[in-house]
């Protein structure tokens, strides 16, 4: 413990005063009530990019009411079919996401299973099984918490309490608690299925999807999956994997094998027609699996001759007896496998994957339904691509929603479709800043490539409008030039890395190579070529899925990217050298590019044995330190020529870890802090240490975050050496003592995973990056940023405000309608922040520097760190105020002498509260919210645009130039005062240069 506290400014004292001042408390409690009280994050969105949706469900007679299940974005509800959405499921254990189900007699009745079933290399895992009883407002954790992953739900048609769970369990390792459960009790007690009743039961294959015949509950057909991920590897396909039914509700099971090829199965997707229940399609992964093309060219006869039967589409017409090969299309099993018929008509099938493809002969042929906005198939287009959900109405032939990594979309006539941008669900890997005014957000996606936008903008709110898309695939690590915000850095899978001139869209391509590395001999031999080549790499070097790029604090110019190589480049780009040698453990069999299992499925996403995190000292040129994904932490203090392997001074971790962060600290060159992510070994620990000696010594600083909570990031304040954040699978924390203990700082953000952090260098905001909500912002933690240990001995501080800005107003103009959500701007007007040791009336004065103009308002404050907003107005003429109450008491003296709704004694009380009040501008301001709420009037009435919070309108005085002015805060007899700044508009200044 000493050594945590050796060079910070928190004592062994500040253990005591905490312990004191919370009693009994909690201390994360403590301080999320009085450090973090007044600080709310905002969500920036985009939502035009969208995310992966992992079921859709709708209520069978209104499909007006439909639920939206996103894999690692919680459920939403919309009761107007998707015009508006609502979030339903923010405050539970998991946002990740495997099935929704909904009780046909009573759509209130709503199951809702955790855990994503497409096991990609960034899914997340969940917590059990949750019920609703009043159509989503509450959900209950009906078990099943250590199953990890749901992939199906089935309800009894007439029975509330019979329910059935097919399970996938742990996708980076096995477990027992997988396969198929049933409860007959309404999810109080569940049963697993086993070998007793024909099914698997190895600790190994889980159960994946269900049907169930749509005439007699009873017979239902299940398949079961054997997967597992590794960092480096994934196995789809076992044994025991297959197609199950039972005609007893569970009782028994028989697997169905006619029709079936021998041998391993992967992944299956089932369906049941809805019309004739006898049919059934199935899309099978197995190991056969011909090429349509062969080596030298032209058709294989092999992959069109179907009396050989392997991976593929197959159909039943005799409730599973028998089984027929329609096709051979499987594209990406693993992650896709989905497949439909419309309950009209058994012949009409649609297989999803990353197209969208339809048949009207029962599953021989498929057509290309439309992928996204730029392809037009066979039919019109409107959707994007990779899709994994869909609804059909039981009720319309031609409706159904369909939902795919970019979100979800809706057609009444099975070409046209209507798009929902109105979802925050966007994926984040990582998120960046540049140093604008107001400054950017760079994230990159999820299948989503790379966006950038405002962090405010200058209209009402952040539109889908002000948000750009740059590169292809998937967006990555990003960086913006310090100096100038128009250049930046991104990258998409396997190091792709591009630079970018945001104003003339010029892209320069600058991933390293043969081509563009100076120094390429000095460190590849024709040894290590063949070597890679042989393990299917094409080139020297391995690159992560999500490559670190960091722009030296040092020089603009300077650039660091991380391979399996660290790579520095001192032009931008144009050129590299490679600065050390391989720095992973290079293990030949994890490095060896190869995965899928059954079928072949090399994408990047198991790229292995490279560094995952760089971190460049702010203080100590030279000074880096790296990360990777096999577990190593290695430094070098003169820019590359020697490097130290630290990775055996760690205690108390497994061995091969993947490293999330590094974080050179901001103030001492020996110290740095690490993370560790355990997640994809199977392992949920929160691992973050901290070395004060450039590595030799190590200590475990995760403190108080809770078990389950694996770390993707660590951050140091750039302000304050006590102050730290660290993003998780399940909430944001906090820490103000270097990590001896955490608080949560998720306040209004959702359960969901945070990937990333960033703290503005120059505005100190916080900016989180999430998996499945896209970018949210806290607002000015500058309190934060001072709050000193010695502050909880004084009765009041009163911290240094950042200046507030007169933002000009450039509104796009024009209506939007519903369909698209906005991004919350940051509060208009200048921020004072003090710290309260107890709750008090706090006088608030803020005058010029002559002393003419001036605005007061009294208020209490509860303790601990208080915020108040000053709209950069001064107090209205005494002339403004008295007009004001004037019309204030017409209006109300009219409502209780001829409204006819209104009694006269409950007016009355506002009048005398009215004349009471005099010129207290705090009071009315008040006294007008009241009288909206009591008796549903409008601003309109008093003849006010004022909105909550601000004193606009008729209680509106001159507005605070450009300039200085003194604010002086008066706490029980005490003054306290300092000077702050208004600023114009940064555009102004540029307009007027």
């Amino acid at each position: 413990m000493d050594k945590i506290y050796k060079t910070g400014f928190i004592s062994q004292l500040l253990i005591l005063i905490i312990s004191l001042l919370i009693s009994t408390v909690s201390i994360s409690q403590t301080l999320e009530e009085i450090l973090i009280k007044d600080l709310e994050w905002r969500n920036i969105g985009p939502a035009n990019m969208g995310g992966r949706i992992s079921d859709i469900e709708a209520v069978e007679g209104d499909f007006r009411t439909v639920y939206c299940a996103v894999g690692n974005g919680g459920v939403w509800k919309s009761t107007n079919a998707g015009t508006t959405w609502e979030p339903i499921f923010d405050k539970y254990g998991s946002s990740s996401i495997g099935d929704i189900a909904v009780f046909r007699n009573d759509p209130d009745i709503i199951w809702v299973g955790t855990g994503e079933e497409c096991s990609r290399n960034s899914v997340a895992w969940g917590d059990g099984i949750y019920k609703s009883i009043d159509g989503g407002r509450t959900f209950k954790n009906m078990g099943l918490k250590n199953t990890h992953t749901i992939g199906k739900i089935l309800t009894h048609p007439a029975n509330p309490d019979i329910a059935y769970a097919a399970a996938v369990g742990h996708t980076w390792g096995y477990n027992d608690e997988r396969g198929l459960y049933r409860t007959v009790d309404g999810g109080k007690n569940w049963t697993l299925l086993g070998s007793e009743n024909g099914l698997p039961q190895d600790g190994r294959t889980g159960a994946v999807d269900m049907v169930m015949h749509p005439e007699d509950p009873d017979v239902i057909y299940v398949s079961f999956w054997e997967r597992i991920r590794f960092p480096y590897r994934f196995l789809s396909g076992g044994p025991n994997g297959g197609i199950f039914k039972t005609a007893d509700g569970g009782k028994t099971f028989t697997e169905l094998t006619g029709g079936f090829p021998e041998g391993n199965t992967g992944k299956i997707g089932l369906a049941i027609s809805r019309s004739n229940p006898d049919v059934l399609m199935a899309i099978v992964e197995h190991g056969y699996q011909p090429p349509r093309e062969l080596e030298g060219g032209g058709p294989n006869p092999d992959f069109y001759d179907l009396s050989s039967t392997g991976s593929g589409i197959y159909r039943t017409e005799d409730g599973g007896k028998n089984w027929k090969f329609m096709n051979r299309h499987n594209l990406r099993p693993f992650y896709y496998s989905h497949i439909y018929i419309n309950p009209f008509d058994d012949k009409m099938v649609y297989c999803l994957d990353a197209s969208f493809l339809f048949s009207r002969d029962g599953g021989k042929t498929f057509n290309n339904l439309g992928e996204n906005i730029y392809l037009r198939g066979d039919t019109p287009y409107g959707v994007h691509g990779d899709h994994h959900a869909m609804w059909l109405d039981p009720n319309n032939r031609d409706r159904f929603y369909i939902g795919d990594d970019a979100g979800i979309a809706l057609t009444h006539d099975h070409s046209n479709y209507i798009l929902f941008n109105n979802l925050f669900i966007g994926q984040l890997y990582a998120v960046s800043v540049d140093m604008d005014e107001p400054y950017n957000v760079i994230g990159g996606f999820q299948d989503g490539q790379t966006w950038r936008g405002p962090s405010r903008s200058r209209d009402r709110a952040i539109l889908p409008d002000h948000w750009f898309k740059f590169g292809t695939g998937d967006g990555f690590y990003s960086q913006s030039d310090p100096e100038n915000p128009e250049i930046f850095y991104y990258d998409h899978q396997g190091g792709s890395i591009v630079r970018m001139n945001f104003n003339t869209r010029e892209s320069s391509y600058i991933k390293p190579s043969r081509r563009n590395i100076l120094n390429y001999n000095a460190y590849i031999t024709t040894e290590i070529e063949d070597l890679q080549k042989e393990k299917g790499w094409n080139s020297a070097f391995r690159f992560n899925w999500n490559t670190p790029i960091v722009i030296s604090p040092h020089d603009h110019r300077t650039l660091y990217f991380g391979g399996n190589h660290l790579f520095k480049s001192v032009d931008m780009g144009d050129s590299w050298q490679i600065i050390s040698p391989d720095l992973s453990t290079n293990d030949p069999e994890k490095t060896r590019r190869e995965s899928g299992g059954l079928t072949s499925d090399v994408t990047s996403a198991e790229n292995y044995g490279s560094i995952t995190t760089v971190s460049a000292s702010s203080i100590s040129p030279g000074l880096v330190w790296i990360g990777t994904d096999d577990g190593n932490i290695q430094l070098t203090r003169n820019d590359g020529t020697t490097w130290e392997n630290v990775t055996v001074n760690f205690t108390g971790i497994p061995e091969g870890l993947w490293v999330s962060r590094v974080e050179a600290s901001h103030f001492n060159p020996g110290t740095a802090y690490v993370s560790f992510d355990g997640h994809r070994s199977d392992r949920f620990s929160p691992w973050i240490f901290k070395t004060e000696d450039f590595g030799e010594t190590w200590i475990r600083v995760s403190g108080n975050i809770p078990e389950g909570y694996p770390v993707y990031v660590i951050r140091e304040d750039k302000i304050n050496p006590n102050l730290l954040f660290a993003g998780t699978e399940f909430a944001v924390f906090f820490s103000i003592n270097k990590g001896e203990t955490w608080s949560r700082l998720n306040k209004n953000m959702p359960t969901v995973a945070v990937h990333d952090l960033v703290i503005h260098p120059r505005d100190g905001d916080l900016i989180a990056g999430t998996h499945g909500r896209g970018i949210w912002i806290l607002d000015d933690i500058t309190p934060l940023q001072q709050f000193r240990s010695s502050d909880m001995n004084e009765d009041f501080r009163l911290f240094e405000s950042r200046a507030g800005i007169k933002w000009i107003e450039k509104r796009r103009g024009g209506s939007m309608g519903h369909l698209y959500i906005e991004g919350k701007n940051s509060p208009e007007g200048l921020n004072i922040n003090f710290f309260l040791n107890e709750t008090a009336e706090v006088k608030i004065e803020i005058s010029d520097l002559t002393g003419n103009k001036k605005y007061s308002r009294s208020r209490t404050f509860r303790k601990g760190i208080s915020r108040y907003l000053w709209d950069m107005r001064f107090d209205p003429e005494e002339r403004r105020i008295r007009n004001f109450r004037n019309r204030t008491r017409r209006i109300l003296e009219q409502h209780r002498d001829h409204h006819k709704y209104i009694k006269g004694e409950e007016v009355e009380p506002y009048l005398d509260r009215l004349e009471s009040l005099g010129n207290n501008i705090e009071g009315l301001l008040t006294l007008t919210d009241e009288l909206i709420e009591k008796f549903g009037w409008t601003r309109r009435n008093f003849g006010s645009n004022r909105l909550p919070g601000f004193s606009k309108g008729w209680l509106t005085g001159e507005e605070a130039e450009p300039g200085d002015y003194i604010i002086r805060l008066t706490v029980n007899g005490k003054e306290f005062s300092d000077v702050v700044t208004v600023r114009e508009d940064p555009l102004l200044s540029k307009l007027n240069r």
